[in-house]
């Protein structure tokens, strides 16, 4: 069973696979308070730390779709970007993917 902590590393390494280039003097992040926590896991959200710094745009990481992880596996999950987060939320919930 894994913590939010170790969940949250988790995303992070996966986030780090999905974002093909970032800058030396940059790094992706998780986004803590827009974190959805559900009894199976967590969706998490990412971002560049300058994106979180300054909101502007020029650093701003495109495609970064939300992760969910489950709590029992450790399994990580790529949402997508086309849909709001709920949707992908209950697809997962109803067929244990967020694809549906």
């Amino acid at each position: 069973m894994l913590s939010k902590q170790e969940a949250k590393a988790v995303a992070l390494v996966q986030a780090r696979i999905e974002v093909s280039e970032i800058p030396t003097d940059d790094e992706i992040v998780i986004v803590d308070e827009v974190t959805v926590e559900r009894s199976w896991g967590w969706n998490f959200f990412y971002t560049s730390t300058r994106w979180q710094e300054t909101q502007d745009i020029n650093f701003a990481i495109a495609g970064n779709a939300p992760l969910l992880v489950e709590k029992s596996t450790g399994k990580c999950h790529v949402a997508g970007t086309a849909f709001p987060i709920q949707r992908y939320i209950e697809n997962f919930e109803r067929t244990g993917s967020p694809h549906g």
